[in-house]
């Protein structure tokens, strides 16, 4: 080819095809960018304080909700977590829209998708830790429930609360079927934090229903024993916290919905893996009074309560209709779970 023909300009037709394969690749790399994020751009979950919310913790401080939202095709999704007090209050701040996510206790999940369903169709996301309980007493001639007096008062967190509803499952089984309500006087509601420091200095109650890492503490003290845990007395494990959400969440944000459960699952693999780590990310998520040690020491113990799989779903429901607490009970745990986790092998 001679040096003129090297010099002549591209033809027209060429020239608008080279600038038409452009455009068609730009528009494609476009349309691409636009597709990659198609849910929300900020999810809130809110959660309660204690070892129950300590995945969600573990999640948010090591980047899992957004490295599992980024793998799901939502990479600008920032994920906010609120500390709120209160089942109530974080009840409230789900149907009135002010946040996304929130976490229950078991008994509130069931409540919750009872009076919701067909409207806000509130259900669990996933199972964060079936924890236990343990019902401890500073009398020492307190052997077994039957030994209350009347006067006598057990501290629990509410009167509809998980810890309500096991002393009432106890009762059933101590006393008899119908029996269930048998020590409802001796509750009397105390935050955890109170009543664990009204057990210790015999102020005003007699026993006190809690879990960890409270349960850890009172086990390593000498002014009060243990009557039983619930998961040996009841012959039962049972979920203890759950992150629940709307139908409208899941149905508008189903790439999300599925990284919030896939990001909550790694955080319990992570700290049945690295106890030590968990440790430090508890006590730097919620003032304790345990040490690093005495946590990390919590959840070796604990490792294997972490969980997305619930427990224990059918047989708090059916008690709860037994007793008139759940007016229509589900005939499946699955009713009560959003997929993934529905898909599993709960119970």
């Amino acid at each position: 080819m001679s040096v003129d023909a090297r010099c002549r300009p591209t033809p027209l037709p060429r020239l608008r095809l080279a600038v038409t394969g452009l455009g068609i690749a730009l528009a494609i790399c476009f349309m691409s960018s636009v597709q990659a994020q198609t849910e929300q751009n900020e999810v809130t979950v809110a959660v309660q304080y204690g070892y129950a919310y300590l995945p969600v913790a573990v999640a948010d401080k090591l980047g899992f909700f957004t490295e599992a939202a980024a793998a799901r095709g939502q990479p600008e999704t920032r994920f906010v977590i609120k500390r709120i007090s209160g089942a109530a209050s974080i009840n409230d701040a789900l149907i009135s829209n002010s946040v996304d996510i929130g976490g229950y206790g078991l008994y509130g999940t069931l409540t919750a998708w009872q009076k919701t369903k067909g409207k806000l169709d509130i259900k669990a996301l996933c199972a964060l830790v079936a924890g236990d309980n343990g019902l401890y007493v500073n009398d020492p001639t307190i052997k077994s429930l039957a030994d209350f007096k009347p006067g006598d008062k057990i501290a629990v967190t509410a009167p509809n609360s998980q810890q309500a509803v096991l002393l009432q499952m106890a009762a059933e089984q101590s006393f008899g079927e119908g029996k269930a309500h048998q020590m409802d006087s001796t509750m009397v509601a105390l935050p955890h934090p109170d009543a664990m420091a009204s057990l210790i200095n015999k102020a005003g109650v007699k026993g006190y229903i809690g879990p960890n890492p409270y349960s850890y503490l009172l086990d390593h003290d000498e002014r009060v024993h243990k009557l039983f845990d619930f998961s040996r007395q009841l012959n039962m494990r049972m979920t203890s916290g759950v992150l629940a959400t709307t139908g409208k969440f899941v149905k508008q944000n189903p790439q999300l919905t599925d990284a919030v459960v896939a990001a909550i699952a790694k955080a319990d693999e992570f700290i049945r893996e690295n106890p030590q780590r968990a440790a430090e990310l508890f006590l730097a998520s919620e003032p304790s009074k345990l040490t690093s040690e005495q946590t990390q020491d919590m959840l070796a113990k604990v490792r294997d309560e972490w969980s997305v799989q619930p427990s224990g779903v059918m047989n708090l429901a059916q008690f709860m209709v037994r007793t008139g607490s759940l007016k229509e009970g589900p005939t499946d745990w699955r009713q009560v779970f959003f997929d993934p986790v529905a898909k599993g092998e709960g119970n």
